[in-house]
């Protein structure tokens, strides 16, 4: 359905003549789309990084200073949600967003990066409290309905460095 809803957006449905519409061949080389979620008060904040290949990562990021840890999940995404989320991001005109939205009068409050990888470009777009387009927030909101309909489950922790006796 909401691949209709992004289809009608921005004119990506197919062409009689076969010729794939621009939105679809610039969405076609982004290979991964993230988003950074942290406030300065909040306990933890968030990095979701997801990947063309259909995997997931989730980091909720700790603070030492109120005691809490980083905890990292892993998870899987339909490929065709990815590609999906990839024909927004280029509908919304990601790549011609503003690097940073925000009143240089707030220096507290909640943030998010959105990041998006395309053909080797790693375009970040910045904004804080509720600055920035409807298209940015359109974009975030899509990759937070996405994430919450991927399952997570703890990464295994990474296995301890092997000691080595020198040589001799």
């Amino acid at each position: 359905m909401l691949a209709l809803a992004v289809s009608a957006m921005c004119g990506c449905v197919p062409h009689l003549t076969g010729a794939q519409p621009r939105t679809a061949r610039s969405s076609m080389n982004i290979t991964e789309i993230s988003l950074e979620r942290d406030c300065s008060g909040c306990a933890t904040g968030s990095v979701l990084v997801l990947r063309g290949d259909g995997s997931a990562m989730l980091t909720t990021t700790g603070k030492a200073r109120l005691g809490t840890e980083d905890q990292v999940s892993v998870g899987r995404v339909r490929i065709e949600d990815f590609n999906e989320l990839a024909r927004l991001a280029a509908a919304q005109g990601f790549f011609d967003l503003n690097d940073s939205y925000e009143d240089p009068q707030l220096q507290d409050g909640a943030w998010s990066t959105t990041r998006v990888v395309r053909g080797g470009q790693d375009k970040r777009v910045f904004r804080r409290d509720d600055a920035g387009p409807p298209t940015l927030r359109t974009l975030e909101a899509a990759i937070e309905r996405l994430r919450e309909r991927t399952p997570f489950a703890p990464a295994a922790p990474a296995a301890p460095p092997i000691k080595r006796k020198p040589a001799g």
